[in-house]
């Protein structure tokens, strides 16, 4: 298996703006993603794969090169 490409899944995550939890526990968001992702790297890539390395990512944390925290607005407000 080729690795993941960490800057598309970051750049995904931000565009999807989609809480990491919430992405990876809902099949159809997740087969979304997943297809956009193969879609950009040209690659074929599992689901439940892909799953570990963005629950991975988010553990990481931004400052160790992990996810970004997206910014959720609120009511308007960040």
């Amino acid at each position: 298996m080729k690795p993941f490409d960490d800057a598309v899944l970051r750049q995904m995550y931000l565009e999807y703006d989609t809480p990491c939890d919430s992405l990876v526990s809902n099949p159809n968001s997740l087969q979304q993603f997943t297809q956009d992702y193969a879609r950009r790297t040209r690659d074929t890539v599992d689901a439940a794969d892909l799953s570990h390395r963005i629950l991975y990512l988010r553990k990481r944390g931004e400052d160790k090169g992990g996810l970004p925290k997206i910014r959720r607005r609120y009511n308007g407000r960040n």
